[in-house]
């Protein structure tokens, strides 16, 4: 392999880690307001939810799929970007140890923000959902990563 094929890896590889950090910047911006500084809806005051699977069991049951869907499905979404852009940036980010200290440790500090200062609840299900949500985002980069590589990986061959 020439240093010049070389270099425009390294080249590919900075830029796509400069949008990966621009990306992730708006992202964490939008997660902020998102978990803090928004009104919730369903929202009953200041409480704590302790109980795994306790929440999710009582949004199952009320057949509401709006409640289910925005809940559920909304806190996995919430995170994945979470596990899909941290690797971008930085390779000592992508291993799945760190990943799940990631998601699992920011969500945690986002759900005692929540109840401390926003009057909202602290669910230990949104925790288990949010890494959920973030090991998702990881498993997808990995995914992606891996396309990436053998394309490269061929188009370099052809050359």
């Amino acid at each position: 392999m020439s240093s010049k094929t070389v270099k425009q890896k390294k080249a590919v590889r900075i830029f796509w880690r400069w949008i990966g950090l621009l990306l992730f910047l708006c992202y964490l911006s939008g997660l902020i307001y998102a978990t803090l500084f928004t009104y919730n809806h369903y929202a009953y005051g200041k409480s704590l939810n302790l109980v795994l699977f306790d929440s999710i069991r009582l949004m199952w049951d009320s057949r509401d799929y709006m409640l289910i869907f925005k809940n559920i499905i909304g806190n996995v979404m919430l995170f994945f970007p979470l596990g899909f852009l941290l690797p971008l940036i930085s390779r000592k980010l992508s291993s799945w140890r760190a990943m799940f200290l990631i998601g699992f440790g920011t969500s945690g500090i986002i759900e005692v923000l929540q109840y401390q200062y926003a009057q909202r609840i602290f669910d230990i299900d949104d925790i288990l959902l949010n890494g959920i949500g973030t090991m998702i985002g990881l498993l997808i980069f990995k995914i992606c990563a891996l396309f990436f590589r053998i394309i490269e990986r061929n188009f370099s061959r052809k050359k």
